[in-house]
């Protein structure tokens, strides 16, 4: 009876990852790994595929804390480092860059060598280079720890959801991919903030990489004693493009760089914007003229994955979403942290409750997909209204905002976050053969990211100028001739003096208050026509 058991759990097995094969002229290769007698009566059960899945999604979330820790921790992370501005940024940009350039190497990785070895030795990597960031190195080894982890983090992407399309079916897809995007999608943009926050706040922000040790150990616990269930898919694949990777990858780190550096430089009115921008269009070009000029030669990733219409509509709309999902987890903490004037901890739980929403979204919209058969694409104006409504009401919000006036808003637009994220990655993906699956998930991740990384450099642009121009209107309300403004100074004038100030000191101060107010009140102007141009988008 078990022997029957073995050999059907092994034949369903292969039957799910050998969906959709290639002709043999691809060559391709899969190979299932066979149970070991020990484990095949517990690993064909559905419980061992639901273990094999929330590991999968607590190694994503390693992914995310590293993505996060910059944006919370920045000023502590500079003075622990001793570095400048400009020094410290690095920390962040080899971050992003090693990432954006591997999420296209990694496919090939994982057709040349299998989901699971990419897998393991990914979250390995990610574990090893958070050790260096914790105990406060010296930046240059920061830095290189940085780009192992980003890299690393996106060969993990890659090869974690490979290994759900193909061990998982098609049928099922629907909630599967809801759990998996809690830690692509809930935990970058809520969890992880509000994690880090703590830390940071009440001990130190090099728990968040220690904490990435406990997480690998945890990992490694749930899917080790089920490695043999877990699909270990390869073809025979041309030599890797060296050339077209050092290309893209100088691409990619220029567009990042211009990208994240552009706001503070104020673009190209400073001469290494302008150079690192030209660059990238070169390198751009010489990519596009070494692909025309080859068309048989080695190559990264599968081109032919654009001429699936499903998956080029959900690659645009998910380089859309990336930008509205970065973009206003950006907003948020900036808002709180410069306008509310709310402590780190306090910034990062603002946005716990959406995280709920998030989550609600993502596990609601799976079910109707795996349960009730409901078309993805009904869920996408779905969650686009509600991020729409979420950004408008929050683009009323003022100084005088405090958490309770914001939920609702973050609420809103985590579950239409979770509905368009789910219907956006089963659109593009879901299609896919074995051949395109690593490219497309790679691609798709690829728009998501640089979606973001877009958004971020637009918000912080638009934050600019918007802080400028209305400066310059409020600044003109300051006039002796401007009836409320002769009041409003003279009760700042008498208050001071009710509270002891020097009579010769109370011009001075009330001038200081009346810029630290203006100061205010340009701020949260800013911020509210920022988050209206999501609405906009």
């Amino acid at each position: 009876m078990k022997a029957q058991s073995s050999q059907g759990m092994s034949a369903d097995i292969s039957e799910r990852i050998s969906l959709e094969r290639p002709p043999a002229s691809d060559a391709f290769i899969s190979i299932v790994l066979a149970p070991d007698k020990e484990n095949v009566s517990v690993a064909k059960t559905a419980f061992a595929r639901w273990i094999i899945l929330s590991g999968l999604t607590l190694a994503v979330f390693m992914d995310a804390l590293n993505g996060t820790i910059f944006s919370i921790a920045r000023p502590q992370i500079m003075g622990a480092v001793s570095a400048t501005p400009d020094e410290v940024s690095w920390i962040n940009l080899g971050y992003l860059i090693a990432k954006v350039a591997f999420l296209l190497a990694a496919a090939w990785l994982v057709d040349r060598f299998g989901e699971t070895p990419n897998l393991f030795w990914s979250v390995s990597l990610v574990a090893m280079a958070s050790i260096p960031c914790a105990m406060n190195v010296e930046l240059e080894a920061f830095v290189f720890a940085r780009v192992a982890q980003g890299a690393a983090g996106a060969v993990l992407l890659v090869s974690a959801q490979a290994i759900l399309f193909r061990l998982f079916r098609k049928q099922q897809q629907g909630v599967i991919q809801a759990f998996y995007a809690l830690g692509v999608v809930m935990a970058p943009t809520t969890l992880a903030p509000a994690v880090q926050g703590w830390f940071t706040d009440q001990f130190s922000w090099t728990w968040t990489f220690w904490l990435n040790l406990l997480i690998c150990a945890v990992v490694m616990l749930f899917l080790i004693p089920y490695r043999s269930c877990l699909p270990r898919t390869s073809r025979k694949c041309p030599q890797f493009d060296w050339i077209g990777f050092m290309l893209i990858g100088l691409a990619a780190a220029s567009l990042v760089y211009v990208c994240l550096e552009g706001p503070r430089w104020n673009w190209f009115d400073d001469g290494h914007i302008l150079l690192w921008t030209s660059i990238g269009l070169g390198a751009l070009a010489l990519v596009i003229f070494w692909r025309v000029l080859g068309q048989n030669r080695s190559q990264i990733f599968e081109r032919q994955v654009f001429t699936n219409a499903q998956f080029a509509f959900g690659f645009l709309v998910s380089f859309i979403a990336g930008f509205a999902l970065f973009g206003s987890a950006f907003l948020f903490p900036a808002f709180a942290l410069g306008v509310l004037r709310m402590p780190p901890q306090d910034a990062g739980f603002l946005l716990l409750p959406s995280s709920l929403s998030v989550g609600s979204g993502l596990l609601a919209a799976g079910a109707l997909v795996t349960w009730k058969n409901v078309n993805p694409f009904k869920f996408v104006p779905l969650g686009v209204v509600l991020v729409m409504t979420a950004m408008w009401m929050l683009s009323w919000s003022s100084l005088e905002s405090g958490g309770h006036d914001l939920w609702l808003g973050l609420l809103l637009r985590g579950f239409g976050l979770g509905f368009l994220f789910l219907a956006v990655t089963l659109i593009a993906l879901d299609r896919l053969n074995n051949r395109h699956l690593a490219s497309g998930i790679g691609l798709f991740n690829f728009g998501r990211q640089m979606g973001g990384i877009i958004g971020i450099s637009f918000l912080s642009t638009y934050l600019n100028n918007q802080v400028a121009l209305n400066r310059r209107i409020l600044i003109e309300n300051i006039n002796p001739a401007n009836l409320p403004f002769r009041e409003r100074q003279g009760i700042l004038a008498q208050a001071l003096q009710n509270h002891g100030l020097n009579p010769g000191s109370v011009v001075e101060g009330t001038a200081t208050l009346i810029q630290k107010t203006i100061q205010a009140q340009v701020a949260a102007l800013s911020f509210n026509e920022a988050f209206f141009s999501l609405v906009l988008l």
